[in-house]
């Protein structure tokens, strides 16, 4: 399972490979309007997990199991944010961002990942990802990070 159930914080930036935690690229300013999240990660427990706590802040959410579900959906339904994991088969997190970035810039982008590599994190956000989740982290980081 990708999220830690215990009582530590997620911190305004994290060091290159530290393995949980909360790394943002600036101060957001995303307006309380999200109301339609996308979830895309290949593992079914976490993208229940995600769905299951994001419908309790009362968000309408939608899940894909790769990134290639993820593109078709973007390009069927409109989302508010997408919440992406890092590596996936097909079509990866990488590729998900830089198309939301290319044709849907103003949608928030937030990238979860597994890997301790600060380059990654880099990657995601020169990509167009607003925040990085490093897993394991707590379903309420990411509703932090949504709320911000």
């Amino acid at each position: 399972m990708g999220f830690d159930q215990g009582g530590g914080r997620a911190s305004g930036s994290c060091a290159p490979g530290e393995a949980r935690g909360l790394r943002l690229e600036r101060e957001l300013d995303i307006p309380m309007t999200i109301k339609r999240v996308l979830v895309v990660d290949d593992d079914p427990s976490v993208r229940i997990q995600l769905q299951l706590y994001l419908e309790t802040l009362g968000l309408a959410v939608e899940t894909a199991e790769d990134g290639q579900e993820a593109l078709s959906k973007l390009e069927q339904i409109g989302y508010d944010a997408v919440v992406t994991d890092y590596s996936m088969p097909v079509v990866n997190g990488l590729a998900v961002l830089k198309h939301i970035q290319e044709k849907y810039p103003s949608l928030l982008a937030i990238m979860m990942t597994g890997e301790s590599d600060g380059q990654v994190v880099e990657e995601a956000l020169a990509s167009g990802a607003r925040a990085c989740l490093f897993k394991p982290f707590r379903p309420k980081d990411l509703g932090q990070v949504l709320r911000w």
